[in-house]
């Protein structure tokens, strides 16, 4: 018999089983998967660099404490990741000034103004909306 009980949260054993079950596919699973090994990639490959420095084991080291990183950061990620998500989306966005203009590009207003004044100039008439529909009765 094992010395390790279960007892201690069999709730959660429960929830976190029944949300790996829901999963429609491992494909849900791919986002979380790549985004915990990429952070911890990084993650642990700077921490030893400042820690050791760039030593004869550096490669090594660092791959054993991704490789330890990895399987614990997935699972958090992909447990915790969309709470996080519907989370942040309820956040209220920061409105953010929209910077002043020194030199203004053009309006509608100036192209409007500039096309009926080219089409004055060249004795044109302007066709605002939709053009008649051309006869070809006679064709």
């Amino acid at each position: 018999m094992s010395a390790v009980s279960h007892s201690f949260h069999p709730n959660l054993l429960d929830q976190v089983a029944s949300y790996v079950r829901r999963s429609r596919s491992l494909a849900s699973m791919l986002p979380s998967l790549v985004l915990s090994g990429l952070i911890t990639l990084v993650i642990t490959a700077v921490m030893h660099a400042m820690w050791s420095g760039a030593t004869e084991g550096f490669f090594g080291a660092w791959l054993e404490s991704w490789l330890t990183a990895w399987p614990i950061a997935f699972p958090v990620t992909y447990l915790v990741g969309p709470t996080l998500f519907r989370l942040a989306a309820r956040a209220p966005a920061v409105a953010v000034p929209m910077p002043v203009r020194r030199h203004p590009g053009l309006a509608f207003d100036d192209i409007h103004n500039a096309s009926e004044r080219v089409t004055a100039r060249n004795g044109l008439t302007a066709l605002r909306g939709l053009k008649p529909n051309p006869d070809f009765s006679a064709v």
